[in-house]
């Protein structure tokens, strides 16, 4: 019962903990109200997706030594307290950049490993289903939060009130959730190849720089599609009742397709299953340039892109779980997630600015597609977990 009760609030933390992937629920309102730009806009999701990429790095050793609990409870007061003063900040594009950008994504990262980790553990012979139901929460946050956003926006609540309101939720929520965080007594997980493998030691590993190819295209895309989402489908001239609700649905496939390329990665060998959703993403992502024109096009294209972004953060956790061993995955998986920083920081400002100077999303979705396309071959050819095991 008690690995039930576990997996129940590691979900619950999740969902506070993916309150960015709502940023773009709220840019219209900063922009109309305070003057920000989308490369502004952008700039602060972008920051924020890097800090929380390097904390991570950071929490994933802090969960590894000390367990769960500790790492969630700061990065939850961290998480809360930032919000709340951000909502204090007039609108200035430095604080909000500073409190939400930095110190938001700081708790962020603090916790985000440790639910996953935790979870892992407790389910040994289910990895990549119980790893698409704990970041389901994360990935389905905005169901809820940006259905609320959108209801307080369209009834006149100042969007620094709603950041007030959210981060004493984050705060309450999560550190009462994470005193029933633990591992386990038992860890070691019989699978482990390389248990005691340094970071050092990772980037002298060729399946390490495989799985990095694969996911580093995956994550561009994703996270420029959730930065961007509803300004896009502005650019299309779809109304805002459209756009609004996009950002909801794509946040609901997002939830629905991490559980089902956890399901997906439950009956095929890691490595096909990788390769399955690289070739998704890359066609879905070039398909936009010409495909997407109204709303029926639009809303097929949140779904499938929604769904396919599920995979990275699913599929290359269970992976690693499987080829490295559980004992040491927050080590090895957060440093794979460096990435996801570095296309945070890229991709959704890179895709702002684009706009910003040719009125069109167009190259920004040429760009990356064509990057994806190319990482199917590369993520095949370096990645070869089964030579390496023959070795």
């Amino acid at each position: 019962m008690q690995k039930y009760v576990i997996l129940i609030v590691a979900v619950l933390i999740q969902i506070c903990l993916g309150v960015g992937y709502s940023w773009s629920t709220f840019v219209p309102a900063l922009k109309q109200t305070f003057g920000l730009s989308i490369t502004q806009t952008e700039t602060i999701f972008g920051t924020g997706s890097l800090v929380i990429t390097l904390f991570i790095f950071f929490g994933g050793r802090i969960q590894d030594r000390l367990g769960p609990r500790i790492p969630v409870v700061v990065g939850g007061i961290i998480l809360g307290s930032s919000y709340i003063l951000a909502g204090c900040s007039n609108g200035s594009y430095s604080a909000l950049r500073l409190l939400i950008g930095v110190g938001a994504a700081i708790g962020v990262g603090l916790c985000y490993i440790c639910p996953i980790a935790c979870c892992v553990k407790w389910f040994p012979d289910h990895k990549s289903l119980m790893t698409g139901i704990v970041v389901a929460g994360y990935g389905g946050s905005p169901i809820i939060i940006s259905l609320i956003g959108e209801y307080l926006l369209s009834h006149q609540v100042n969007v620094l009130a709603i950041f007030k309101y959210m981060g004493l939720i984050f705060l309450v929520i999560i550190t009462i959730a994470a005193m029933f965080l633990r591992n386990p007594p038992q860890e070691k997980d019989s699978s482990t190849i390389v248990a005691d493998i340094k970071t050092i030691d990772l980037f002298k590993d060729r399946n390490f720089w495989g799985l990095l190819c694969g996911i580093f295209p995956c994550l561009c895309i994703g996270l420029m599609i959730i930065g961007n989402i509803k300004p896009f489908g502005l650019s299309l001239n779809l109304s805002l009742v459209i756009t609004g609700t996009a950002v909801s649905i794509l946040a609901f496939f997002n939830a629905i397709g991490r559980i089902g390329w956890g399901i997906i990665g439950g009956f095929l060998e890691g490595k096909k299953a990788i390769l399955l959703s690289l070739i998704s993403t890359s066609l879905v992502c070039l398909a936009v340039t010409f495909a997407v024109k109204d709303d029926l096009t639009f809303f097929l294209f949140v779904v499938f892109a929604g769904f396919n972004y599920g995979a990275c953060l699913v599929l290359y956790a269970a992976e690693i779980a499987n080829h490295y061993g559980t004992e040491k995955m927050g080590t090895i998986y957060s440093t794979l997630f460096l990435s996801n920083g570095v296309a945070g920081f890229l991709a959704p400002p890179l895709a702002g600015i684009i706009f910003d100077n040719t009125g069109s999303y167009t190259p920004a979705f040429l760009i990356f597609g064509s990057l994806s396309f190319i990482s199917i071959f590369l993520f095949y050819f370096i990645y070869q977990p089964a030579k390496q095991e023959e070795e």
